[in-house]
């Protein structure tokens, strides 16, 4: 019998760039992650913008989850 150890995710709530949030989810196609963002009121108007804020990278936390939490196919 494998001694099964439970994984801890760790991930700090911060100002993150667009491309690092892609990243951390797995490094999504830009295409996919802008729609996530266009279906979240907060993150829908960014834009051009670069940087998304802390409130911002929350409201995609509640919608997709915590990166590494669950695997996207």
């Amino acid at each position: 019998m494998q001694n099964e150890e439970s994984k801890s995710i760790k991930f700090v709530l911060k100002a993150y760039t667009k491309k690092e949030m892609r990243q951390l989810y797995g490094n999504i196609p830009e295409s996919t992650f802008r729609r996530w963002l266009k279906q979240i009121p907060e993150t829908a108007n960014t834009g051009s913008k670069n940087w998304l804020n802390v409130n911002q990278v929350q409201a995609i936390l509640d919608a997709h989850g915590v990166p590494g939490e669950r695997e996207f196919k």
